[in-house]
């Protein structure tokens, strides 16, 4: 089955291709420099800084911005005090960075990119063969632009795949200590699947002679909306669903709504039991 495909340049028969092109007028800026398009980015740090052509490259886009680097000798990219071989991976880092700052800063282009989603990326021109020294390769032009599409994804979606895939055990409760988000990693971790942590109170995970102490502190916590281990990781006891104990070493984070207001924790965990049984028994050894 033939793939569907856009070509995201000047002379595309397609207006999504048109506007993501380096050649419309699409300002933005970099490092403190407006510009007015990606093509007059390129096209004026060919010059060094002062040079005519250079500051009309900047103010410019489409074919008046490719006018604009007719006579640069092509050795040299100049850019923030520095000296870039042209066409270098260097040169091309550069051009991507402008890139990725056009779409950052321009809410409209990533609606249009992300509307191209199940389509490969094409760029042709229809002009001669591609030089082999060039400021931004065909090929790495669609790869970057593919790059930014695949991670705008939805926040949501994305939050959800970041919970997913972190090897971290990951547990938010509510203000009640009833578990709101469970991660596959807190599973292989504690043994106990979705369908029976999600609701469940934390005392599911946390040894019994120690939630008298963690209910205390979890609580006066939620009030005072200050946690005193805030972000530095601590080692602690974790119950399994098998009735094992481990050690696990825990981080723990308030979590607020829009006005600022707590309304939960988040935890990420990780079993440091081996870790901490080599530890106990190479003292013992020491103490022997």
């Amino acid at each position: 089955m033939t793939r569907k495909t856009i070509n995201v340049a000047f002379t595309s028969d397609e207006w999504r291709g048109v506007a993501l092109s380096n050649f419309s007028l699409s300002p933005f800026e970099l490092d403190g420099v407006s510009l007015a398009s990606v093509e007059g980015f390129i096209q004026g740090i060919k010059f060094p800084p002062g040079h005519p052509a250079r500051e009309r490259a900047f103010v410019s886009s489409a074919w008046e911005a490719k006018a604009c680097g007719q006579g640069a000798d092509k050795r040299f990219a100049y850019w923030g005090g520095a000296q870039i071989e042209f066409g270098s991976d260097a040169h091309h880092r550069l051009v991507e960075r402008a890139l990725r700052a056009r779409f950052a800063q321009n809410e409209g282009l990533r609606r249009v990119l992300a509307s191209t989603r199940g389509l490969d990326i094409l760029h042709q021109t229809g002009e001669a063969p591609e030089p082999e020294r060039t400021s931004l390769p065909a090929a790495l032009f669609c790869r970057i632009l593919s790059d930014i599409r695949d991670a705008a994804q939805e926040p949501g979606d994305l939050a959800e795949r970041i919970v997913a895939q972190t090897t971290d055990a990951l547990i938010y409760a509510d203000r009640d200590g009833r578990i709101v988000r469970w991660n596959p990693a807190a599973s292989r971790l504690f043994g106990f699947s979705p369908e029976e942590a999600l609701g469940a109170s934390l005392d599911l995970i946390i040894p019994e002679h120690l939630r008298a102490a963690h209910w205390a502190g979890y609580h006066a916590a939620l009030a005072s909306g200050r946690m005193k281990l805030q972000g530095h990781p601590t080692l602690t006891r974790g119950l399994k669903k098998d009735g094992g104990k481990c050690y696990v070493e825990m981080t723990f984070a308030m979590v607020r709504n829009n006005a600022g207001e707590p309304i939960g924790s988040v935890a990420m965990a990780r079993d440091v039991t081996e870790r901490v049984e080599k530890e106990r028994a190479a003292r013992g050894r020491g103490e022997g």
